[in-house]
């Protein structure tokens, strides 16, 4: 019998439950993501259009609307066990000029699928992980105020052209522990391009109503801005005190700022 769950939370669970006795390490795998975003969690509730599960459009434009996409998904990538982190897919905002309606919330799922590969196994049941995106959008024009809602001077660095908009996204997509025929794996999804990093408390609060610590991105007026997402699959957490696999290394000051300070998984009891 073959069971797979999975949960939210900074540490879930996905069980593969097999009859046959501990196998070898499985060291590659498929990873299919397949990510959209979820209609019912738009706010507000109208004025934002939703043409197909991976675009929203919003606003009253001057030349263009403002919106987001999700791209490449789905993806189908091949990971290796504590290997370098391999893209999947990537959601790209569309900062343009406009008046009227914003998006203030939305939700992300990816459906993920995992099939061993080396050596060759079953595939196991498909699961979904949900990222929240909080997001708050700023005047355009660069000669209002002295400062922007992230708290920086406006008319310079992300506020060149005018206040930039905040993205603020849910943190909780690391190590997520599943266990392949006696053996444990964790897999964790993250921002590879330096492009989600942690905010300012005036851009948290600006986003989420809260000044607590956030990890997010911030658009420059007029331009279209993407952050690419990446799979990670390790036997041990991911520990951002010790030197991190592949690209790791550029979230682990992310989430040392926040004190996301992973443990390392003690060693199994035989």
């Amino acid at each position: 019998m073959k069971s797979f769950s999975l949960a939210r939370g900074a540490l879930a669970a996905l069980t593969l439950c097999s009859a046959f006795a501990q196998a070898a390490q499985v060291n590659q795998w498929t990873v299919d993501v397949n990510t959209i975003f979820i209609a019912s969690s738009i706010l507000p509730g109208s004025g934002i259009t939703n043409p197909n599960p991976t675009t929203l459009n919003w606003g009253t434009p001057t030349s263009a609307n403002s919106g987001m996409d999700i791209l490449n998904s789905p993806s189908s990538e091949t990971v290796f066990t504590n290997g370098a982190a391999v893209a999947n897919v990537s959601v790209r905002h569309r900062n343009n000029p406009i008046t009227g309606t914003t998006l203030t919330h939305v939700d992300i799922q990816s459906t993920v699928t995992l099939t061993a590969l080396d050596p060759a196994g079953p595939t196991l049941p498909s699961a979904q992980i949900v990222f929240g995106i909080d997001f708050a959008e700023t005047p355009n024009d660069p000669g209002i105020g002295n400062n922007c809602a992230n708290g920086a001077a406006n008319g310079v660095g992300k506020n060149i052209n005018g206040c930039a908009d905040i993205f603020a996204v849910s943190s909780d997509a690391l190590n997520f522990l599943f266990n392949y025929d006696g053996q444990d794996y964790f897999i964790s999804f993250f921002e590879q391009t330096s492009g989600l990093n942690p905010l300012s408390s005036a851009a948290c609060l600006a986003a989420t109503g809260s000044s607590n610590p956030c990890l997010g991105f911030e658009t420059i007026e007029g331009q279209s801005t993407t952050v690419n997402f990446a799979t990670l699959i390790t036997t041990e957490r991911i520990d951002i005190n010790v030197p991190e696999p592949g690209s790791m290394s550029l979230v682990a000051g992310a989430l040392l700022t926040l004190g996301f300070i992973g443990r390392r998984r003690r060693n199994r009891q035989g």
